[in-house]
């Protein structure tokens, strides 16, 4: 997830899930996770990679006074792991892909007619490598639950330099000074599962419902035009390579082998790639008309862990 996905990277800002009701009689229950047991939902600690996908739209309130709009349909996974550092802090390493697809018929998009400038511009796919979020140890983790059903839920709010401001090249495409963004994950587990979560390796079932509201994305090329874009994905984790949607399976296994394994390591001397900075890296190719994402090969994670 944009990504970062996702899954995000900055300033994580948790907060408890208030629940409202009329017709139930009990109301929820408070608790928290330690950061340990909330890894056994994120990830798997056995080492082993955890793959979340997704499926949603992204839409828009659109520009002056139109009614929203559903832009794009998208599809996407992230694969992770989680390791704990030589503080007791734990970091969740990762790498992420969404692409956007048609709407309507629900095709990859590899070119894209903005209609409100009627400029026809390559579409640049959400490519994440590398997305590391790091989680004191020490941080409690709010919990909801209900009856059979529990929620934890991350609010994200993100406001850092726009990456691409200042840059004349890029006016056209970002022109904000600041990048300034929400994400809201609400994670949905089993009770059973949270109250014996000491005695097993993982939770498997695991839903999650995001959301994101951020400016346009640098590619649309919207030239400053006031407004914004909401993701809107239902996520689950899935425990192998095999499991996600023949799309993604297929764009890895063809053009981007590096995505079906997460770090094996907690990568130092890198920072999060994001929409933004990926934009940035490789704006040759977007105006040059090329496919995305560009390639990547496996050969591109071989220097990740050779300090370790």
């Amino acid at each position: 997830m944009h990504a970062s996905k996702t899954f995000m990277f900055i300033h994580v800002l948790l907060a408890t899930l208030i629940m409202s009701t009329q017709t139930r009689k009990a109301v929820a229950a408070s608790h928290a996770l330690t950061a340990e047991e909330f890894m056994k939902v994120r990830c798997h600690p056995d080492g082993s990679p955890a793959y979340t996908e997704w499926t949603g739209s992204v839409t828009t309130s659109g520009v002056g006074a139109e009614r929203a709009r559903t832009l794009f349909k998208i599809v996407g996974f992230n694969v992770a792991r989680c390791y704990r550092d030589a503080a007791g802090r734990w970091m969740v390493s990762s790498r992420e892909l969404t692409y956007y697809l048609d709407p309507v018929s629900g095709e990859v998009l590899y070119t894209w007619k903005n209609p409100w400038t009627n400029e026809s511009v390559p579409v640049v796919h959400i490519a994440n490598d590398l997305v590391q979020q790091p989680i004191p140890a020490e941080m409690m983790i709010p919990v909801e639950s209900l009856g059979a059903t529990s929620i934890i839920r991350i609010d994200v709010p993100l406001s850092y330099p726009n990456p691409l401001a200042g840059d004349a090249r890029f006016y056209e495409y970002s022109p904000e000074s600041y990048y300034k963004a929400h994400e809201s994950f609400s994670y949905v587990v089993a009770t059973e599962d949270l109250q014996r979560i000491n005695s097993i390796g993982t939770v498997d079932n695991v839903q999650v419902s995001w959301t994101r509201l951020s400016p346009w994305m640098p590619w649309m090329k919207m030239k400053g035009a006031t407004g914004a874009v909401v993701f809107n994905a239902l996520v689950r984790k899935v425990r192998n390579f095999s499991d996600l949607p023949e799309l993604i399976r297929n764009e890895v296994s063809e053009h981007l082998p590096l995505y079906q394994d997460a770090p094996r390591c907690i990568v130092a001397g890198r920072t999060n790639v994001s929409s933004w900075t990926y934009f940035k890296d490789n704006f040759a190719s977007y105006q040059a008309g090329l496919r995305f994402p560009r390639p990547a090969p496996l050969s591109l994670a071989e220097q990740e862990c050779h300090s370790h």
